[in-house]
């Protein structure tokens, strides 16, 4: 799996605009979620890495905050991992949006939307 990031210019310095994860074919399980770090830097994605590529969209709702322990039994809010960024994808809500998304090998996430659900980590 490759996560990159679609970058523009924002305020005269580039910005992620969008997180794009390319997976290759049957890689991903449809009725499971699954975890992305989301902390930079990022690989840089062009437009034209788009392609053909069968891809969908991840909204809002699609995302959770992780509630799942590392190998070492801490979990994601000791302090240890404080600066470590996690996001879950939920794909079985996606498959149920969608229908049929086995061939699906490009998921695009808004980094407005990843930023929503990291302020909501913050506020808990």
């Amino acid at each position: 799996m490759r996560i990159a990031a679609f970058c523009d210019f924002y305020d005269d310095a580039p910005r992620p605009l969008q997180l794009v994860i390319r997976a290759r074919p049957g890689e991903l399980d449809w009725t499971q979620t699954i975890y992305i770090p989301v902390s930079g830097p990022f690989v840089p994605f062009e437009p034209e890495d788009f392609g053909d590529l069968p891809g969908v969209s991840v909204l809002l709702e699609d995302l959770v905050l992780p509630k799942m322990p590392w190998a070492d039994g801490e979990t994601l809010d000791s302090p240890e991992h404080a600066s470590v960024k996690i996001i879950g994808i939920l794909l079985s809500q996606i498959a149920h949006r969608h229908g049929n998304v086995e061939d699906t090998q490009q998921l695009v996430v808004q980094m407005a939307d990843v930023e929503e659900v990291l302020k909501y980590e913050r506020n808990r």
